[in-house]
């Protein structure tokens, strides 16, 4: 549980590689230290985030495992070492927005028993990510040419470089395809619609649907209205260069969807003005592996079943920074946090008379699950008053 059963998208960037120097141009050229090689590799699954340990210089260092990152991420002045400069990448995060940043050179790293040379990221100022993690490996790590069996349960992913090592695996499989050098694929959330999203295990959240999808199947399906619960307006998706814009939110309650023929069933969801995305929650329900050749994934459901009932409860508020403050980005009227008195526009200044300075005080917060917690908040017309929420 997070707090508020709020679902805060922290989504990385996809790098997109561009025709003019000085610019880095995305490659796949690092190298890697074996050739024909099987390791099993221990990984923590925490909070629907996917995290590797590596070591480099002595020193050990968590890496978060994101999909929709086509490279690496390292942090201006954070923990991890980046070395030289490379040049300029255009960068367009989950949120359609684009910015041009810096490429660095990572420093010589080992994943398990394989060492990683030549590696390369973006550098982002980690204004709006909480220290869980020191950097970022990206999707470039699989379309080097390696495939993986994630299996959270475990805690184990398997990697490996043979080519038909996963061949006898079988399961719920599905194609992707490669949009700015990172994986997006089809599924179906209303019988005969079908949607393409982001495969993104930086995102939390099972599934979300991007506005300009929803208002496809509104159009050509009048009956898709069934699935939705209610609107409002808002913003509740962070972005690596910020919140998205604010705009018109819509809630869903879908039967189900599909996905390489696995049913999850009896979903609460939302939209946002971003891409559709596929989450790190997937990786609650079931095994996958991914197999770059062919590009492919592979579901094996944990409970060895067609469907799962994720019966899931809604998000009824969101929390996005404004000048690095805390803000409510979006609260549902009818929500228990909306009679306690929050407000869109909110700025959370004091909890538990605790100062909050920034984003990441408000992220890194303590909260106690079941207790009655008090917030300062200063509203949209100046006024400063006291709100008490459970969490």
């Amino acid at each position: 549980m997070r707090p508020f059963s709020l679902i805060i998208s922290l989504m990385a960037c996809l790098a997109a590689y561009a025709q003019n120097d000085p610019m880095h141009r995305y490659n796949t050229k690092f190298t890697l230290s074996a050739q024909n090689f099987v390791d099993t590799i221990p990984i923590e699954y925490e909070d629907d985030q996917l995290y590797v340990r590596v070591s480099s210089g002595g020193r050990t260092y968590r890496m978060n495992i994101d999909t929709g990152s086509s490279q690496g991420i390292a942090y201006a002045g954070g923990t991890f070492p980046y070395g030289r400069v490379l040049g300029n990448v255009e960068s367009r995060d989950a949120n359609g927005r684009i910015d041009t940043i810096q490429a660095v050179a990572f420093p010589t790293f080992t994943l398990g028993s394989l060492t990683v040379s030549g590696y390369s990221g973006s550098l982002f100022h980690r204004h709006h990510v909480p220290g869980r993690y020191d950097a970022i490996i990206g999707f470039d790590l699989f379309n080097k040419g390696l495939s993986a069996k994630i299996d959270t349960r475990q805690g184990i992913m398997v990697l490996t470089d043979r080519r038909h090592f996963f061949d006898g695996d079988e399961g719920y499989t599905w194609r992707y395809r490669l949009l700015r050098f990172v994986p997006n694929v089809k599924l179906s959330p209303y019988p005969n619609c079908i949607d393409e999203a982001l495969f993104d295990t930086g995102s939390r959240r099972l599934y979300v649907m991007g506005n300009r999808s929803l208002g496809v199947f509104q159009d050509r399906f009048p009956d898709f209205a069934s699935q939705i619960e209610s609107r409002s307006h808002g913003r509740r998706a962070v972005g690596g260069f910020g919140a998205e814009r604010n705009d018109e939110l819509t809630f869903l309650w879908l039967d189900g969807f599909s996905l390489g023929g696995y049913e999850f069933r009896d979903y609460h969801t939302m939209t946002t003005q971003g891409y559709s995305r596929i989450g790190g929650e997937l990786l609650r329900y079931g095994t996958l592996i991914i197999d770059p050749r062919r590009k492919t994934m592979t579901f094996q459901p944990y409970n060895d079943d067609e469907a799962v009932m994720v019966s899931n409860a809604q998000t009824n508020i969101a929390f996005v920074p404004l000048n690095d403050r805390p803000v409510v980005g979006m609260v549902w009227e009818g929500s228990p946090h909306y009679r306690n008195g929050f407000r869109q526009g909110d700025m959370i200044l004091q909890i538990d008379n605790q100062f909050i300075q920034t984003f990441s005080d408000f992220l890194s917060y303590p909260f106690i699950e079941g207790r009655q917690h008090t917030f300062l908040v200063r509203s949209q017309d100046g006024s400063i008053h006291e709100i008490v929420s459970e969490r």
